[in-house]
């Protein structure tokens, strides 16, 4: 059996280019119990639509999976209709929003035929193998399953996360689609490595949906290890990027791991970049962290006012970001500072102070994104009732992306005033802080994200000028 597993194109493809972690997993275990995978990501390849469409109806696949984030869940569908126009082969919806929308999303999506919700390895492996044989009488046994079932559509068990020795026995992911084996050095759109050393996140931060689970799975320092030196040698790998959800704990386990980096040489092999709390930095960890190869960190701030940071639950204060920002810059650790805008009951003068806060610290980079409500966050729910000063504008899923959409404002700051502010801090940090050249070369950096952001923009436009003149013939 052959299976297509697809990522659509989507914004992202614009800032950065690096292989989906989660349909590399499940081809990877798909591989091992017999299956044969291909992974076709328009982001990571810069394809449109017709290309990607193109490319797997020449692969021919007989069961197609599709990964969806919230503002890709309609393009996703748009991919499955043509498919099916093709072929009507099975289709299979995975991601985050099917996550936190498992019923719905069947029901708003007809084109699709399952949904994985959850982690997808082994369910992935327990549904193809029920489709493989032609037995549908198994699939209500199936955790982490939504399906069809004549007119009706079935919603299983939630299956139970991965333990952290089951993580471990998971095949290392199959970058074999995005990297040429044994290749001197990646480089190019090929010049991050990406590893995951943990699953779940303790936090709870009202913005952020908790897609792997609150409970804490981590990988052991050996088997990270192992892939970290099987990437070098398979690959020429020599940027790392952790994508854990938060990286760099200050605990025992933590240090463990850099320490083994270190004794095993790692460290003058690659270099690597990762997450970090500001409640968790100090100068020790830091120091430590430098010494196995981090160059590049970045930290959630979110607000620069210490009673948003209550409301959203972070549990961080300005002093602590403060005093964290310094000690990473002692380091000469590369640094990337994450807000947001649009906070509950968020007003002028507290994003005023997120405004100056950014300015203020000066970091290598930051990132500004409009607050947005994903689906299976408190901050959905509250848009949904209208509460923390919130009006939704829009049920558009498209709409969902926290850089170049208009889903959320509040009562006392309108979309089009947070918009002013986020461009504010871009700018600001720059021009106040005198990094001309900087500037130059953030803008230069993302001058195609802001043509596919006009464009969305004028498309958006055009979308309400038709609309009022249908409303002026009428």
């Amino acid at each position: 059996m052959k299976i297509a597993l697809i990522k659509p194109p989507g914004t992202y493809a614009f800032w950065f280019k690096q292989p989906m972690l989660g349909i590399s997993y499940i081809s990877s275990c798909l591989e091992r119990s017999g299956f044969e995978c291909k992974i076709f990501d328009a982001d990571f390849n810069t394809w449109s639509e017709r290309t990607l469409l193109e490319k797997v109806r020449a692969y021919n696949p007989d069961v197609v999976g599709i990964t969806s984030m919230t503002h890709d869940i309609v393009a996703a569908s748009r991919i499955a209709y043509k498919l099916k126009m093709y072929s009507n082969i099975p289709i299979i919806i995975g991601g985050c929003h099917v996550t936190a929308l498992p019923y719905r999303t069947l029901e708003e999506f007809p084109m699709f035929d399952y949904g994985v919700f959850g982690e997808g390895e082994i369910t992935m492996q327990e549904l193809l193998q029920c489709l493989s044989e032609n037995n549908n009488y198994s699939l209500e046994l199936i955790h982490g399953l939504v399906f069809r079932k004549g007119k009706n559509i079935i919603l299983n068990q939630p299956r139970p996360f991965l333990t952290s020795q089951e993580i471990n026995e998971l095949p290392f992911p199959t970058f074999k689609d995005y990297y040429e084996k044994n290749k001197n050095a990646l480089s190019g759109k090929n010049k991050y490595y990406v590893v995951i050393t943990s699953r779940g996140c303790p936090f709870n931060c009202v913005f952020c949906m908790r897609v792997l689970g609150q409970k804490i799975r981590r990988r052991s320092p050996e088997n990270v290890c192992d892939e970290i030196e099987f990437a070098i040698s398979a690959y020429g790998a020599h940027t790392i990027v952790f994508l854990d959800e938060i990286f760099l704990f200050n605990d025992a386990e933590t240090r463990v791991l850099l320490n083994m980096m270190i004794n095993r040489g790692l460290s003058k092999k690659i270099k690597w970049a990762g997450f970090i709390r500001a409640n968790f930095v100090t100068s020790e960890l830091i120091y430590l962290a430098k010494q196995a190869g981090c160059y590049h960190l970045e930290m959630g701030v979110e607000s620069g006012d210490d009673e948003i940071l209550k409301v959203i639950e972070k549990r961080i204060s300005i002093e602590q970001i403060r005093k964290a920002v310094k000690i990473i810059k002692e380091a000469r650790i590369s640094l990337c500072t994450l807000y947001i805008l649009g906070h509950p009951n968020e007003t002028r003068d507290t994003v005023r102070k997120t405004v100056e806060l950014a300015i203020e610290l000066n970091t290598d980079d930051i990132a500004v994104g409009l607050m947005v409500p994903y689906p299976g966050t408190k901050i959905y729910e509250m848009a949904l009732n209208g509460q923390g000063g919130y009006r939704l504008l829009s049920h558009n899923w498209s709409d969902f992306d926290k850089y170049c959409s208009k889903v959320l404002e509040l009562n006392d700051l309108s979309y089009q005033e947070l918009s002013q502010w986020q461009r504010t801090a871009f700018i600001g940090l720059y021009l106040k802080n005198r990094r001309f050249i900087d500037a130059l070369k953030f803008f230069w950096k993302i001058r195609r994200a802001l043509g596919y952001i006009f464009m969305k923009w004028m498309a958006g436009l055009q979308d309400r000028l038709g609309r009022s003149k249908k409303i002026s013939c009428k």
